[in-house]
């Protein structure tokens, strides 16, 4: 049996005036011909399709186009809501199971077994991403912490799971150790969120996780990561689709894929000779970010700033001037990263004078995730 496990595709990503969803269909043409060529029996979807969860036409119909070529190529794919996606809308896409190999969960099940895919031998256990507001609408405990709503789901999960010949687990949420990109909701990823791998039982032969962006192995846990640079954080950084063979012994190969158009941060110094900075943007392509360190008396700042723009064009999505030595010792936030869990508890102990209690931020987490949630539906 040859999976291929794929996750955070985040259709409908802008960047500035950017639209990411060339980027993504430059991946997602990777994935199929990856599929041809190691001839994939079941492809892995672990959640955040879109970006959005009112994505526009557009990413709808490259999600659509792109899932039906796999089934031309007799391709099974499970696909899982994250928690950007919109579960209804992930849920009407059951319907093209009818003249698609396609299998989706939109949401952790009333009843677990629900959640159940088999394929001969191979039998998947599916938990789209558990917010805490369904978890307890599935009559879950309301006073047991999220994390323990979560392994007692897993725990019900792996049960119906225990006589299949293979066994995978394909989940949408936080594992402890995993390193974050910087692009996830911070309200889903803090601490008070995350899952101790002990807590996933270990009858499953692979776990195929979504969520987080950067590809990585945690012991038994593998995170695919985004398909493509999702935004600054993930500079540098590369992307991979996971190939699983399962034979006598699990086998996992991660397969690199091509990015079609890096992200850059570029930083210039007010020492740097800027005639051989525009001179090195001449050379580059991708999207960038550029951040000038300047004085602020200095009359030639906007002057350099439109030769940067000249070159770059629209590739130039963020333009970010630093005062040169300024620091008054406090600490400041970027808006486009700005992280409201860590401005909450500095704003706490800076007005009270002690650390917000493990409650009080939990309930500050919620709000949080209902805010965005709210704002992403509208």
């Amino acid at each position: 049996m040859r999976l291929l496990h794929i996750s955070d595709l985040h259709a409908g990503k802008s960047l500035g005036r950017i639209n990411r969803n060339e980027d993504l269909e430059y991946a997602l043409s990777q994935v199929i011909n990856i599929c041809k060529e190691e001839k994939v029996d079941v492809l892995l979807i672990a959640g955040d399709i879109y970006d959005k969860a009112n994505p526009d036409h557009e990413s709808q119909d490259m999600m659509l186009d792109f899932l039906t070529k796999l089934h031309t190529e007799g391709v099974h794919t499970v696909l899982i809501a994250g928690n950007h996606d919109s579960y209804d809308l992930i849920r009407s896409y059951k319907h093209l199971r009818r003249i698609a190999h396609l299998h989706v969960i939109d949401r952790p099940c009333k009843d677990p077994k629900d959640c159940i895919l088999k394929f001969g031998d191979l039998t998947v256990a599916c938990l789209p991403y558990p917010s805490e507001r369904l978890l307890t609408h599935l009559h879950e405990n309301p006073h047991r912490s999220y994390t323990e709503k979560v392994a007692n789901y897993l725990k019900v999960l792996a049960k119906h799971v225990e006589s299949a010949r293979y066994k995978v687990l394909l989940a949408h949420l936080m594992v402890e150790s995993a390193k974050i990109s910087g692009t996830e909701r911070q309200s889903t990823v803090g601490e008070f969120y995350a899952l101790k791998l002990e807590h996933i039982p270990e009858c499953f032969d692979y776990i195929a996780l979504g969520h987080v962006h950067r590809h990585q192995r945690i012991n038994r846990a593998y995170y695919s990561g985004s398909l493509y640079q999702i935004d600054f954080s993930e500079k540098g950084m590369e992307k991979f689709a996971n190939l699983v063979i399962l034979e006598d012994e699990l086998q996992v190969k991660p397969i690199k894929l091509d990015i079609k158009r890096e992200l850059h941060e570029i930083k210039v110094g007010p020492r740097e000779n800027f005639s051989e900075v525009l001179e090195r943007l001449r050379g580059m392509r991708g999207i960038f970010k550029v951040i000038l360190t300047a004085d602020m008396r200095d009359m030639s700042i906007n002057v350099k700033k439109k030769q940067i723009e000249e070159i770059l064009g629209d590739n130039l999505v963020r333009f970010e001037i630093q005062p040169l030595n300024q620091d008054n010792g406090e600490r400041t936030y970027e808006p486009q990263k700005v992280d409201l869990i860590s401005a909450y508890m500095d704003y706490y102990e800076k007005f009270l004078r002690q650390k917000p209690s493990k409650e009080l931020m939990e309930e500050f987490i919620k709000l949080l995730q209902r805010a965005e949630y709210e704002t992403h539906t509208a």
